[in-house]
């Protein structure tokens, strides 16, 4: 009875369980682009299938066991299988914009993964303000580096780039190319109350041509804006993108007239009064949380220094080889000889 499960278990370690566990991975790979939702099932299923093929290949594959460099490499490949699937589990992606002068705010990040482990509670615990912002470009609108400056509470300022990450809590913070200006503005109702916020205007120079934007004003009365900012744009020449703090900003009204407001000035609405306050950049970022890409890392150098290790055993000594087989070979003439 014993020896029939063994025997059961052996079949997990198939080379055609293999490939079926392969093409299941790019199946739910695929399926995962699809349904974002799901997409952590499609891929740690056939992972999990995968490891345990992994697992009864080394358990019952002698060759494997018996050699240490392959022995070294197959349970790399396990750790990396069961890694992937603590990744999905666990990581989280996500992206948002932050302006001039403002503090990093949790609740306004968009997600666009998150495992089902990953605790949110812990992105509340990331704590900076965005400080100056500087892209450079060159002729023809290209972009160069970005220069975004953190004010991490506690610590001394950091600036960040495309390649240069803010590490904070486990989180990544990277500069996208998705920046822009953004208004300040200031909201007085006539029951006394004050709000204050920032209207994003869209990603600067991309849509330079299209400074618009809209906003719900807390009395309900929805407003149209257009940003009128002075930058050195110049598709000829090298420049560099910063905030001047130089523009002004068309407030459309209902009836469709258009009221210009410098930064500092206000204007007189039916349920409050609108306050410009200034013109401040704003940065987008994406943000990646993996805990596991250091063990990744250690897994892959080992794997492969296993799978070098067996290559460089195998291929040291051909001769050997060559040998023991010239001896059988000879040996069995001797015998073929002696029979006749």
């Amino acid at each position: 009875m014993f020896d029939a499960a063994v025997n059961r278990l052996r079949i997990l370690a198939s080379l055609k369980l293999t490939l079926l566990g392969i093409i299941a991975l790019l199946l739910g790979v695929l399926l995962s682009y699809f349904s974002r939702e799901h997409s952590s099932l499609y891929i740690n299923l056939p992972l999990a299938l995968l490891a345990a093929n992994l697992l009864a290949a080394i358990v019952f594959n002698p060759r494997i066991r018996q050699n240490t460099g392959l022995l070294m490499f197959h349970i790399c490949l396990l750790m990396i299988a069961l890694l992937t699937m603590l990744s999905q589990l666990t990581s989280m992606k996500g992206r948002v914009e932050i302006v001039q002068g403002t503090a990093f705010d949790a609740n306004s990040v968009t997600l666009t993964k998150q495992g089902a482990w990953h605790p949110l509670d812990r992105l509340q615990r990331v704590g900076f303000v965005q400080g100056d912002i500087t892209v450079d470009y060159v002729a023809g609108l290209r972009r160069g580096a970005t220069r975004s400056q953190l004010l991490p509470a506690g610590s001394d300022a950091v600036v960040i780039g495309d390649n240069l990450a803010f590490t904070s809590q486990g989180y990544r913070f990277y500069t996208s190319s998705n920046k822009g200006f953004a208004a300040i503005i200031n909201w007085y109702s006539k029951e006394g109350q004050i709000a204050r916020g920032a209207i994003h205007f869209p990603s600067y120079p991309l849509y330079d041509w299209k400074q618009h934007n809209q906003w719900q004003a807390p009395s309900g009365e929805r407003l149209d804006f257009r940003l009128m900012i002075e930058t050195p744009l110049d598709s000829e020449r090298d420049w560099t993108l910063r905030n001047t703090e130089n523009g002004t900003m068309e407030l459309i009204l209902p009836d469709k007239t258009v009221r210009t407001l410098k930064p500092g000035e206000y204007i007189q609405l039916d349920h409050g009064l609108l306050e410009f306050e200034a013109i401040r950049m704003w940065m987008g970022y994406k943000i990646f949380f993996d805990p596991f890409l250091a063990w990744f890392f250690a897994a892959a150098l080992v794997g492969v220094a296993g799978l070098g290790w067996h290559y460089y055993l195998k291929l040291s000594s051909p001769g050997k080889t060559h040998r023991i087989a010239g001896e059988n070979v000879g040996r069995g003439r001797a015998v073929s000889t002696t029979q006749s």
